[in-house]
């Protein structure tokens, strides 16, 4: 594999390549995506696609890798006074990410329903990798939008913070399911869908907060 190679590209035929094949995966599958149309719309052999990255799995890879890139980059530090404006604002963002990078948005959506077994394991260790980090910020975003609540008394911050994250997880996993064969669907139904998270919360939170602290 000569990425090397690739990386020293003039900016704009690098990205003109990285595009192409993102938004080839983005709408087939691994195995229907034809490397003779990618190609031609790069205006590139395929011997040079393959020179770059040895084969179509490597390039699949490399377009995954920078959708996630791209999907998870840091765009600054979560803001907010209350629990839901933390909250809501970290979701803004990623809202926003994937409102910027559509076809990276749909290439990690179509990934993560692909069944074509040439990838499904270096696929899945790609995808699990970001998933970890995606959790890891935003268990950092929960302990900023708890430290906002007044817990009742003797209620333990470690394990509430748990609790509340296994509670969102879920909450947000079901609208993914809803909404896995139209993505797009569920970014125009975000401030619905926020309304709706807000009530499965305050099921939650009610039972653990002091009085009038939210």
């Amino acid at each position: 594999m000569s990425l090397e190679t690739f990386e020293k590209l003039p900016a704009d035929k690098k990205e003109m390549i990285i595009s192409t094949g993102i938004r080839e995966f983005s709408r087939k599958s691994y195995k229907d995506v034809s490397t003779d149309i990618i190609t031609k719309k790069c205006r590139i052999s395929k011997g040079i696609l393959f020179h770059y990255f040895r084969s179509k799995k490597g390039f699949y890879l490399y377009c995954l890798e920078k959708s996630m890139e791209r999907l998870t980059q840091n765009g600054g530090e979560v803001t907010g006074n209350d629990f839901y404006e933390i909250l809501f604002d970290s979701m803004n963002r990623k809202i926003s990410l994937c409102m910027q990078f559509r076809d990276e948005m749909h290439m990690v959506n179509m990934a993560s329903r692909d069944a074509s077994d040439d990838v499904a394991l270096s696929k899945a260790e790609v995808l699990g990798r970001y998933a970890a980090a995606i959790q890891a910020e935003s268990s950092e975003t929960l302990k900023k939008a708890l430290s906002t609540l007044t817990l009742k008394k003797g209620q333990k911050k470690k394990e509430t913070a748990e609790g509340l994250q296994i509670y969102i997880n879920a909450v947000l996993n079901r609208y993914l399911l809803q909404y896995q064969q139209a993505p797009d669907r569920f970014f125009e139904q975000s401030e619905e869908i926020k309304k709706e998270m807000k009530k499965y919360l305050d099921l939650m939170l009610y039972g653990i907060c002091e009085g009038d602290s939210l």
